[in-house]
Order: C-alpha cells, then structure tokens, then sequence
C-alpha cells in the first residue's frame, strides 16, 4: 500500500514537472536574448555581427519593430558582438552569457547608448568612452611635443597635461580592474595603452613600448579570439616594429621580426597559434608580404607544444595553400577557355615570361594597373599577359580589355573568389600579380606594379 502510494505521488510530481517544463521550453531554447531599442530611426533591418578578431560576420538578422524594439534570440558564445543597422548605425556590445538589453536615444551620438543590467557593457562603454576622448585630446597635443623646443615653458606645460591625461586614465582604468573582475575587466586589461616616459627621446620609448607590449595579455585566454582587440594590439605592435623611409624589403624584414614574437607567444594555447596563425597570413597576403607569407609558412614554434595528428593537419592546412605559391614553386595549372572561347593552356605559352593578373572590375587600382598593363607589354614582347577577372561580368571585361587594347589571355568563370583558379593561387584581394619563368615557375610576387617594371628592367 505505502508503495503504491509512493508511486501514485511520484506520478503526480512528475506529470507536475512535464507541464512546468513545457510551459517554459520556449524561453530554455532562447535563453541567450539580445535586445533593445533605437530611437529616432525609420523601420528598417538589423544586423548581429560577430567578431573573430577585425573579421565579422552576420548571425542573425531582425526587422525592427514599428516602435524601434529589437529582439534577436540565437544561440551565443562569449565574446564581442555588433549591432548594425541598414542604414549604416553600428555599435559594439559584450556578451558573457547573459542577456543584453540596450536603450539607443540618439542614433547620431553613441554615446547616448545606455545597457540595462548588463554591467560588463556599462564598463566597456564608459572605457571606450573615456578612450576615445583621452586620445582625441592627446592626439591636439603630440605635435607642439615632437615639434617644440623641450627647453620652453609652453612645452613643459604641455608635457604636464599630457601626463595628466595618461596617468588619468590609466587611474581610472585601474579603478574598473580592481572593482570588476568580469569579462570587460580582461578585455580592458589588455586593450588599455602603455604609460610613456616623456623625458625619454623616442628611440627609448619605443624600445619600452616593444618590450612590455603583452606584459598584460595572456595568450592562453582563448575568449580574446572572438573579439577585435588582441588582433588590435597585435597590429599596433607591429606597426612599432616600422621605422622611417624603410624599403619594402627592409619594411618585411621588421614585419617578420615581430611576427616571430606574437607566434612564440601565441604557442601558449594550440587554438591561439592557430588563430593568429591564420590572422596574420590573411592579412599579409592581402598586403601582398610575400616574404612575410613564405616565413608564416615554414609554421614558427611548431614543435614547441604538442599536437594532435588532427591538429597537425590543421595548421598545415592553413599554410598548404599559400606554399603552393611560393616562389621557386611550379605554378598552379590554368587550362581552360577565354571569354572569347578560345581554348588556352598555361603550358602553352611559350615566352620568356608569363605574368598572371587577378583584378576586379570594381577594383580602382586593379583598374590603373590595366592601363598601365598594355604599354608594359608593348615594352617588353618577352611577356605573355594571362588575365584572372575574379568580379565582372564578362561582358564588361572584354569590352574593357578591347578599349585598352590588351593582348594576352583573359580568363573569367564568373565564380568570383570560389573559382578554383583563383583559390589554387591563393588569392584572398585584388590586384594580385605572379610572374612565371619559361618552365612556369612562380619567380616573382611583386608588391605593386612598380615592383613589377623593376625587374623587367
């Protein structure tokens, strides 16, 4: 009896539970809510960008209410997010796994941006928000410091507000650390900048700034990857690694210096080496470092942590594509036809030289490069001219191609930057621009079109 009424009370509690579940299912499957409301702007769609370092991409995307209300309900990870609206609008919030509501009272004044209950963004606003006008204030100041006599008093006193200023917000940014120790406060840490000695000569500060840059950063921290502020950092300590009127080689040089430096600390986690990994190649491909690139590629620090197979697999995954552009390789085969339908074949080309061009019709400077290109040919008959149109309508292309005049091939399979052309070489921008030798060896990645007429000479 005492178990059958045992039973019959369990039941009771459990069919209890089911219904108490059912209820709030809805709100257990969106437990991750961003929402909020903008002021003064007609309906229109809203972006949820995230980031992964300067890269973003859409998550999720709402119309508006008719009263401005938003409300996104997507599945989250921590890190940094954006809210973007058609008509140009964009602000940045956290997220550490609580939901976000926001109040925007002006669209033309961030700062009129208020967060309810969510005080790791009221801290990263009022940061960014200080930032922003601290270095606006120094940024007046810095030329009566590089340009005055240290001697005069106007230059003292402005060495004195200047100080203020930093010392300011390094108190205040102190004072958010030592109060908080939330998700704003670590991103604050290592995004806040150096305190610098003014009595120093430039060289000294520079040689401080460079051996303390990452005092504040751990590089086992994986929740600064999807966030734009360690790719921040990492950019603005490699543009302390540029001196005054550097060559391009030498420019390289320094960029290959402080890369090795990130890449040794990044070995602190395999997930952080390989997004910095990644990051930096992008970005130096784009930039056209091809030595920057072919270094990258040899995968510094690779046996200073252990891996997996699969994570083996990975990294050299990520430089697979671009060592097979490096130069002294075999050019990746071309074989296909024209836009005119002529049949044509990398093989084929029989000249001393084979330059192969990736443009854009919508790409101004790969526009200047193509008027330049037909003098450079008419100058130098020893180069055969392969054209790679990665975005244009054929169409256009040749009516572009017949104006200027241009001989060579001229290539387009209107698949843009899923074209298997355009992937086999590893071309991530436009222009992008390869020069092969009469056994189609890949012998030159030059910089610019300059570089290009260089060596022709």
């Amino acid at each position: 009896m005492y178990f059958c009424l045992m039973k019959h009370v369990f039941m009771k509690t459990y069919i209890k539970l089911i219904f108490i579940l059912f209820l709030i299912a809805p709100e257990l499957i969106y437990a991750q809510i961003v929402s909020g409301t903008i002021f003064d702007i007609p309906q229109q769609k809203i972006y949820l960008n995230s980031y992964t370092g300067l890269f973003m991409e859409t998550v999720d995307s709402v119309m508006m209410e008719h009263d401005g209300s938003i409300v996104f309900k997507v599945p989250l990870v921590k890190g940094m997010y954006q809210i973007e609206t058609a008509s140009g609008l964009a602000f940045d919030f956290l997220y550490d796994n609580s939901d976000v509501n926001f109040i925007v009272k002006n669209p033309d004044d961030l700062n009129s941006i208020e967060f309810i209950r969510s005080d790791i963004n009221s801290d990263w606003l009022r940061y960014k928000t200080l930032k922003t006008r601290t270095f606006s204030l120094q940024h007046l100041l810095k030329p009566i410091l590089r340009e005055y006599d240290k001697k005069t008093d106007f230059y003292r006193q402005t060495q004195q507000e200047y100080d203020k200023l930093q010392h300011s917000f390094r108190n205040f940014t102190d004072e958010l650390l030592v109060n908080n120790d939330n998700y704003a406060a670590t991103l604050i840490k290592v995004d806040r900048p150096q305190i610098i000695n003014l009595d120093d000569d430039f060289e000294k500060q520079r040689e401080d700034m460079i051996s303390h840059y990452f005092d504040d950063i751990d590089f086992r921290d994986t929740t600064l990857i999807p966030t734009n502020v360690l790719t921040t950092k990492i950019i603005d300590y490699l543009s302390l690694s540029q001196l005054p009127n550097q060559t391009p080689s030498q420019l390289q040089i320094s960029m290959i210096i402080g890369i090795d430096h990130v890449l040794k600390l990044a070995t602190a986690d395999y997930s952080m080496y390989k997004f910095v990994l990644q990051y930096l190649m992008d970005g130096f491909n784009e930039l056209g470092f091809n030595d920057v690139v072919d270094y990258m590629s040899n995968l510094p620090y690779f046996n200073s942590f252990e891996m997996t197979d699969r994570q083996q697999y990975e990294l050299a995954a990520i430089v697979e594509s671009y060592s097979r552009v490096k130069i002294g390789e075999q050019a990746p085969m071309i074989d296909s036809k024209t836009i005119d339908g002529e049949n044509f074949s990398l093989n084929d080309i029989s000249t001393d030289y084979t330059i192969v061009f990736f443009w854009s019709i919508t790409c101004d400077h790969c526009l200047e490069i193509i008027k330049e290109m037909k003098t450079f040919l008419d100058d130098n008959p020893n180069y055969t001219l392969i054209s790679v149109s990665v975005i244009g309508d054929a169409k256009k292309v040749q009516k572009l191609v017949k104006k200027e005049g241009l001989s060579g091939y001229f290539y387009s399979d209107g698949l843009g930057w899923k074209s298997p052309v355009v992937e086999s070489y590893a071309v991530s921008s436009t222009p992008a621009i390869f020069v092969l030798d009469k056994d189609k060896k890949i012998i030159l990645k030059p910089f610019d079109f300059e570089e290009l007429k260089r060596f022709a000479k």
